[in-house]
């Protein structure tokens, strides 16, 4: 699995370290939760859009996903080609319940991502 902290440290100036810290350690649960070889491959695919995007990875993931469950090519040239072939792999050829499972999936990672970084944005307005 992904070292979440590692890559989440350019999110650092936006977040701050204990933000990041939080963000990784909820990331780190959900990875655990990966047993299955489709969920490995959502988190790399969010991992390597963070990576590269910083927060505006998120929404690219997520719409690489929505766009692999309804059956049309993601734009995923961002990604790292491993990454990239691997959800493919996964998703494009899926029945429809391992489909909605991914993006089921995915909206909880969100979610969780959303959580923190909602509390965190609030904790710096009200700091500010």
């Amino acid at each position: 699995m992904p070292n979440w902290n590692d890559l989440l440290k350019n999110l650092i100036p936006a977040l701050g370290e204990m933000g990041v810290k939080a963000l990784a350690d909820k990331l780190d649960d959900l990875s655990a939760d990966a047993a299955e070889p489709w969920k490995k491959s959502v988190l790399a695919l969010l991992a390597d859009a963070v990576e590269k995007n910083g927060v505006d990875g998120i929404n690219m993931a997520y719409e690489a996903i929505e766009a692999l469950v309804n059956d049309e090519p993601p734009e995923i040239d961002w990604a790292d080609l491993a990454v990239a072939s691997d959800i493919l792999a996964q998703l494009q050829n899926a029945e429809a319940g391992r489909k909605s499972a991914a993006r089921d999936f995915f909206a909880r990672v969100s979610e969780n991502i959303g959580a923190i970084l909602g509390a965190l944005i609030k904790g710096a307005i009200s700091s500010a």
